[in-house]
């Protein structure tokens, strides 16, 4: 019997993907919304009316985002942990979403006047090199995982090598 493989399956892999990239994103787009597409109002400077609506989203998505944590904590951190697999980049990973989880939590329970000017910044500062961090871990992992291939590596079909035959003279091709 084989042991199991670390690798993400298939839709495990797009569903986190597309939970982590939701997270992202909508904290991204309430980061431009809150620091550089305020509106004016009657009285000056106010928020926009979309900024709300992106951080709803995004602490949505960041119960989702626990979640596939939990499911990658299960078989792929586990059993990387347990083989030495990727851990250069995998404890960085684990490090930065225990921060952004830390730091996500403070600012939901605990923000106020006096620390609304590095609390968030101590957030969203992390928050935006997560794909970055996320690629080098990939990017790492495929390095080293035996016949891990690319995507178009893996639809190239086979190159068969056929032997040399001896050229067919002009005599021998007119023989019927």
């Amino acid at each position: 019997m084989s042991a199991p493989i670390i690798r993400l399956g298939h839709r495990h892999k797009r569903l986190a993907y597309a939970t982590f990239s939701l997270l992202w994103v909508s904290g991204a787009l309430w980061l431009a919304f809150h620091y550089f597409l305020g509106v004016e109002g009657d009285f000056g400077p106010e928020p926009n009316p979309l900024e709300k609506w992106w951080l709803r989203l995004h602490g949505l998505a960041a119960m989702l985002a626990l979640v596939a944590l939990g499911s990658l904590l299960t078989n792929h951190v586990r059993l990387a942990w347990q083989r030495n697999k990727n851990r250069r980049s995998g404890l960085p990973m684990l490090a930065l979403t225990a921060w952004l989880a830390a730091t996500g939590y403070a600012l939901y329970y605990f923000s106020s006047d006096a620390n609304a000017a590095w609390l968030p910044l101590l957030h969203w500062t992390v928050g935006l090199a997560v794909p970055l961090a996320l690629t080098l871990h990939i990017l790492a992992g495929r390095q080293r995982a035996p016949g891990s291939h690319t995507r178009t590596q893996r639809r190239k079909k086979p190159v068969l090598h056929l032997v040399a035959q001896p050229p067919v003279s002009a005599s021998q091709k007119a023989r019927p």
